[in-house]
């Protein structure tokens, strides 16, 4: 038997009906059966998918594998070591592709290129949709946009490994999918990042068009982008390099009243682990109202809820410090908080009187280099060289609290203590270099950001 030019590798987990519907399309094309296969690797369904796999009667040389529930990584890996073709494609279960799919997937890889290429994925609709998948088709339709104007370079945060194709010697060269991303998001972009740096070419084929159904509700997206917020944590730790242009590194973007919200949200969640539940049941009521304000509320809760998994991340593979540590630090993120709160009320009522950025936009400013060059999980303690107050004198003392709060807040996720220790501590200098301050006696200084910005260590005598 001619082995195929191409295989179809489809993972699978508890999806009968969708799979079932995806192998039919398949039967549809446009390429000659006897050139392409299908595999479909069941990651642990229990619903059929199995006894329905070997009933199908298929045009095309149909395989199907199970395994025990791993992930998409390792079943997409497990679809990997059965294909025989030249062409490996990538679908997500819940796709249905047009007839000339697979031949505009071939026809992208021409012998001996090295290419990593995604189709269209546009997210069904009609009359009966639910909203969030029509709030979902309208953010893929932008990305789709964006990824087919002229002139656009993909980059690993473009791709997607729901319609995805490429020489399956390449995939075998960079080892597949790491199978340690065993919750859903990210094992895509750390496949397509691995190819870059291998050299491929990242492509768009729109003739490579798989339609998708999108079947979740609003409780399994919101578990998804928790999940998207522990993989995001993942991701960052295993390419560093690329750390900052992930959704992590937007923690302080935004407007400052979503982020003061955001903030005391994460913060309830901290204290009431049953929070994530209510604002999923708030969100559920509104869906079945359907307010016009609908699809922000979609992008504000959903934004929550992966940060809730990125910090539920960071807390678990943080060092635990000891009690009067963690007490000292909590009354310190409340300190943070409230006075985040104080200053944000005071910011919005004075917003038309306000003509320059307010004072944490500007120490977030400040700080956003030595931000990005800091781990998450670091903590420093503090060195000024501010003058010393006066006995009775009772603005400085607040003053100086409120600035070791603000910039403890520009450096969240990395926690500032008053204290200066014998590791790495924080100078917050009023001159734009510090090279002579007293305050820096004791210390060497590990790199000048500028702006008055200096990451210091306590000097070896």
């Amino acid at each position: 038997m001619t082995e195929p030019l191409v295989s179809v590798v489809i993972p699978t987990y508890q999806r009968r009906a969708s799979v079932q519907r995806l192998l039919v399309a398949l039967a549809r094309q446009t390429l000659a059966s006897a050139e392409y296969e299908v595999i479909v690797p069941i990651d642990g369904s229990d619903d059929g998918t199995r006894e329905m796999i070997e009933r199908f009667e298929a045009p095309y040389r149909l395989v199907g594998s199970w395994q025990p529930n791993r992930g998409r990584a390792a079943a997409r890996n497990a679809g990997i070591r059965l294909a025989a073709g030249r062409i490996v494609v990538f679908l997500d279960d819940d796709m249905e592709p047009r007839p000339g799919f697979l031949r505009a997937h071939l026809d992208a890889h021409p012998a001996g290129s090295r290419r990593a290429v995604i189709g269209p994925v546009p997210i069904h609709v009609d009359a009966s949709s639910p909203p969030l998948v029509h709030f979902r088709q309208a953010g893929m339709d932008a990305h789709l946009t964006r990824l087919a104007e002229q002139g656009h370079r993909l980059g690993f945060r473009d791709m997607y490994s729901g319609n995805l194709s490429l020489p399956r010697e390449l995939l075998n060269e960079i080892g597949g999918f790491d199978e340690t991303f065993t919750l859903y998001g990210h094992e895509d972009y750390e496949l397509a990042l691995r190819l870059v740096k291998a050299g491929a070419e990242l492509g768009y084929c729109p003739g490579a068009m798989a339609l998708q159904h999108y079947e979740k509700d609003y409780a399994g997206f919101a578990r998804d982008c928790m999940a998207r917020g522990r993989t995001a944590v993942h991701f960052a730790r295993k390419h560093p390099d690329v750390a900052s242009s992930l959704q992590l590194a937007t923690y302080r973007a935004g407007p400052l009243g979503w982020r003061t919200t955001r903030a005391v949200m994460l913060f309830l969640t901290r204290v009431m682990p049953a929070f994530p539940a209510w604002v999923l049941a708030a969100m559920q009521w509104l869906e079945r109202r359907r307010p016009s304000r609908l699809p922000g509320l979609y992008r504000r809760s959903l934004d929550y809820f992966f940060w809730v998994g990125a910090r539920s991340a960071l807390r678990e593979s943080a060092l635990r410090p000891p009690l009067p540590v963690r007490l000292g630090m909590g009354l310190l993120a409340l300190a943070a908080l409230a006075m985040g709160l104080r200053v944000a009320g005071r910011e919005m009522r004075a917003l038309g009187r306000i003509s320059g950025p307010d004072e944490i936009t500007r120490y977030e400013a400040r700080f956003q280099a030595l931000r990005q060059a800091l781990p998450p999980s670091a903590r420093a303690g503090y060195v000024t060289d501010r003058a010393t107050w006066t006995p009775g004198d009772e603005e400085g003392p607040r003053l100086a609290f409120k600035h070791v709060v603000l910039t403890q807040y520009a450096l969240l996720p990395a926690i500032i203590t008053p204290e200066t220790g014998e590791g790495l501590a924080v100078g917050n200098f009023d001159s734009l270099t510090a090279a002579d301050s007293i305050a820096l006696r004791g210390f060497t200084v590990v790199r000048d950001f500028g702006n008055g910005v200096l990451p210091l260590r306590r000097a070896v005598e």
